[in-house]
């Protein structure tokens, strides 16, 4: 609570020059009320950019300080859009992949049916997933997790072979219950063994 205190110290002193004791406080109330929701650090760096760029000498509207703390929400659908499209290129279909720098995008992949299924989108589909992806980003971000991974074809196909292996020694059926013959199974368990 000190360090915001600080903060807003800062920024009186920079952009405060107008402000009577009444309006310093109401400011101050929203100021903490609002921005202090915030991590400290996020809000320190906000205040120094603030302090460092902005030309204007009247006290800072708190729009303006969530959108430095935030960033542009525009800006940044645009550069996870392109990232998306990046990790398409370079990791592709058979691998698995996961999204660290923006993490919602892993939430649309997954809500698009998967990395496989979106590997596979077509060129001229891309246009409207775009703005699909332009539509949801803002949604998805207000969850507070997102896929660590999502898995390619191999990850998948080697689950689905050891699924498959656990099933037949186990319980004698394949993945789709179809019993085995007592002497199939067997013979799988010798090979196997």
């Amino acid at each position: 609570m000190k360090e915001l205190s600080e903060c807003f110290a800062l920024l009186v002193a920079e952009y405060g020059d107008k402000l009577n004791e009444e309006q310093r406080i109401n400011k101050e109330k929203l100021f903490k009320e609002i921005i202090g929701k915030y991590p400290i650090n996020k809000v320190k760096q906000m205040t120094m950019e603030m302090i460092q760029v902005r030309k204007f000498t009247n006290f800072p509207k708190i729009a303006e300080m969530r959108e430095l703390i935030e960033g542009n929400l525009e800006e940044e659908i645009e550069l996870a859009w392109q990232y998306l499209l990046e990790k398409i290129e370079d990791e592709g279909y058979y691998d698995s992949t996961s999204f660290p720098k923006y993490p919602v995008v892993g939430s649309f992949v997954e809500n698009q049916g998967g990395w496989m299924r979106f590997c596979d989108t077509l060129e001229e589909e891309l246009k409207w997933k775009k703005i699909e992806f332009t539509r949801l980003y803002p949604i998805l971000k207000k969850r507070d997790k997102h896929p660590l991974k999502l898995p390619g074809y191999f990850e998948i196909e080697n689950n689905n072979i050891f699924s498959e292996n656990y099933m037949i020694k186990r319980y004698g059926r394949t993945l789709d219950g179809k019993k085995l013959l007592r002497r199939l199974l067997k013979d799988f368990k010798k090979g196997k063994e």
